[in-house]
């Protein structure tokens, strides 16, 4: 996540992970286990 952060433009990992919570209603990682199957 941290090179997908930075690609995106923002300044660190932990910011792009509010940033993302706030609009899907769930963190990066809670995103994947929801939607991609395993």
């Amino acid at each position: 996540l941290t090179e997908v952060a930075a690609a995106a433009g923002f300044a660190d990992q932990a910011h792009m992970t509010r940033v993302f919570k706030r609009y899907a209603g769930l963190t990066p990682a809670a995103w994947i286990r929801a939607h991609v199957p395993m």
